[in-house]
């Protein structure tokens, strides 16, 4: 490169813009080996890649550079942004402050700093009511014909109603009245003796189920009297 190009005024004070878009706002001065012309203005890349990145879309990095100084409002006066952001220039300040009238004095009559006067401020509250209009409903209030039709029936078939009652000679002035008995007593008798009867169990038994293949079989009857 050209030992001019070292005189030349670059944009965003020789970062890169490349880093500062990529990288969410990281500051790294570009190489005066990567310098690009973008509209009459130079700006100092990286590297290699971010160069070409650069002159891929110029417009992406250089409207990021903004986005991202928004967003980072200390990046305006670092990186002499002050021409995209006029209400923020320090120029803009001063002659705010001056429109605003004199600095203010403390009690020795010296200029206070940080320019005039703040504003008054004051904490404030407002509560509002839950229902600001009174709650108005008629319950008995019926839309349908019908329903307005069927209760007129009700009322003018109460109107032809009566309760009656009526009372005998012998139940006028009687009292009520209650009588309690004493339940019997559980009584027993036992005997010294018990006495029953079983009738006899007969039970019958095969004789030669086991031994010799060759013998032979019986059955055998036994009654069992249990009584005797």
């Amino acid at each position: 490169f050209a030992p001019s190009m070292l005189q030349l005024s670059l944009e965003l004070e020789g970062f890169c813009p490349h880093t500062l878009v990529e990288r969410q706002g990281l500051l790294l001065p570009g190489s005066a080996e990567h310098i690009v012309r973008y509209r009459k203005r130079y700006y100092a890349c990286l590297d290699t890649d971010a160069l070409r990145a650069f002159q891929a879309d110029p417009s992406r990095y250089v409207q990021g550079a903004l986005s991202q100084a928004t967003r980072s409002p200390e990046l305006i006066h670092l990186l002499r942004l002050q021409e995209h952001f006029p209400g923020a220039s320090i120029s803009e300040v001063m002659r705010q402050a001056r429109a605003a009238g004199p600095l203010p004095v403390d009690e020795d009559g010296e200029q206070m700093p940080g320019g005039a006067l703040p504003k008054p401020m004051q904490d404030a509250q407002m509560q509002t009511v839950t229902h600001v209009v009174d709650k108005n409903i008629d319950y008995s209030y019926e839309y349908s014909e019908w329903a307005l039709r069927r209760r007129a029936l009700q009322l003018a078939n109460l109107r032809n109603k009566a309760t009656k009652g009526q009372q005998t000679v012998r139940s006028n002035f009687r009292k009520q009245a209650e009588t309690q008995v004493y339940p019997p007593r559980e009584s027993g008798t036992q005997t010294g003796v018990v006495a029953g009867t079983e009738a006899p169990r007969m039970v019958n038994y095969i004789k030669g189920l086991r031994g010799h293949p060759d013998s032979e079989m019986h059955i055998v009857n036994l009654t069992i009297d249990p009584g005797s």
